[in-house]
C-alpha cells in the first residue's frame, strides 16, 4: 500500500474503467453489471464524498435518460453504502449508472492528527501512540468524522453511564453502524447525553483492505 494523491486515484479508474464513458471531472457512466466492483474500487481508494447516482438510458445524442436519481445528503461515510443499496436493488436493468464523487488525497496519520486536534466539535486528545480521546461529544456526527479520519473506535461510553465496547470488532463499516445505532438508542432516552470515545488512529494508504472500507464487507457486496 503507497499514499496516492487524488490526481493518481483519478488516473487509475480511467485506466480501470476505460472502456466506459468518462463523462466530466470525477463523474464516470458505468454498466449496471459493473456498478457494485466499480464501488468497490472507490471504497478500496478511499475515493470521497459522493454527491448522486443517476440510472438511465444513453441517448444518441450522449445524454442520458434519467429513470432514477438518488442524492446523497447524509454524511460521506455512509454514501458508499447507500449507493451499493441502490446499485443492488438495480441489478436487472440493462442501463448504466453516472456515479458523480470527489476524489481525496489519502492523508498522513500525523496531518489527521492535526485535524482530529482542531476541529472544534471533538478537540481530540492524541498521544504520540496514536492514542485517541474525544470527550463531551454530543450526538453521532463527530464519531463519523473520527471514522472518516481512520480513527478505530475502542469504545463509547456515556459520561457517568453505560459503554459500548468495540475492541473485538474490526471492520471499519461495522464499527460505524454499531456506534451509531447504539448512539441513537442512548439518545432517544437521554437527548442531552454527552460520549467520551476511546480510539486509536490508524495509518491509512490505497488501496485499503476490505476491513477498512466504507461499505459492509460481506455479501452481495464484496464477495
Amino acid at each position: 500500500m503507497t499514499m496516492m494523491d487524488a490526481p493518481t486515484k483519478h488516473l487509475l479508474l480511467q485506466q480501470e474503467y476505460g472502456g466506459t464513458q468518462h463523462v466530466a471531472g470525477a463523474d464516470f457512466r458505468i454498466p449496471v453489471p459493473q456498478a457494485l466492483g466499480f464501488l468497490q474500487r472507490l471504497a478500496s481508494l478511499d475515493i470521497g464524498s459522493l454527491y448522486s447516482l443517476l440510472l438511465g438510458e444513453p441517448q444518441p445524442d450522449g445524454t442520458l435518460l434519467v429513470t432514477r436519481l438518488t442524492e446523497f445528503h447524509d454524511d460521506r461515510v455512509l454514501g458508499l453504502s447507500q449507493a451499493a443499496a441502490v446499485v443492488q436493488q438495480h441489478q436487472a436493468s440493462d442501463g448504466v449508472f453516472e456515479f458523480s464523487y470527489d476524489v481525496f488525497d489519502d492523508i498522513p496519520a500525523s496531518d489527521r492528527a492535526s485535524i482530529l486536534r482542531e476541529k472544534p466539535s471533538l478537540a481530540a486528545q492524541i498521544s504520540a501512540e496514536g492514542q485517541v480521546e474525544v470527550a463531551g461529544v454530543l450526538g453521532v456526527q463527530p464519531v463519523m468524522d473520527l471514522i472518516w479520519h481512520h480513527v478505530r473506535l475502542l469504545s463509547v461510553s456515556v459520561d457517568g453511564g453505560q459503554a459500548l465496547v468495540l475492541t473485538d470488532v474490526f471492520e471499519r463499516f461495522e464499527q460505524m453502524q454499531q456506534a451509531t445505532a447504539w448512539m441513537g438508542a442512548v439518545l432517544t432516552d437521554h437527548p442531552d447525553a454527552r460520549f467520551h470515545v476511546c480510539g486509536t488512529l490508524q495509518d491509512s494508504a490505497s488501496p485499503l483492505s476490505k476491513d477498512q472500507w466504507l461499505l459492509p464487507a460481506s455479501p452481495p457486496y464484496c464477495p
